[in-house]
């Protein structure tokens, strides 16, 4: 569905994204129960490692437009991955202390 709506508004938004939106929007207004999903999810979570072979191999063969980039490209992906485990780490104790 996510790739539909982004073919039809003709954006660069990813569909994936847009899919991902649209099944987050439909289990808060609980058009959709977390039990329905729950198997399909639990699989796809188990083979996840699959989904990154393709990422990798891409990366594999096209080092060489990477060539002279080297350094911008580590600093790029230190910052962005501690960046993203700091921001997790927030919400993740905003939610337990929430839930508490």
């Amino acid at each position: 569905m996510g790739e539909g709506v982004a073919y039809l508004l003709d954006t660069a938004f990813p569909g994936s994204v847009i899919g991902m939106l649209l099944l987050l929007s439909a289990l808060h207004l609980k058009w959709i129960k977390v039990d329905d999903i729950r198997f399909i999810s639990s699989f796809l979570l188990g083979y996840m490692p699959l989904f990154f072979i393709p990422a990798g191999v891409s990366i594999m063969v096209s080092y060489t437009l990477m060539d002279g980039f080297y350094l911008q490209i580590t600093l790029i992906t230190l910052i962005s991955t501690l960046l993203v485990m700091a921001v997790t780490g927030h919400i993740v104790q905003y939610l337990v202390q929430r839930e508490k």
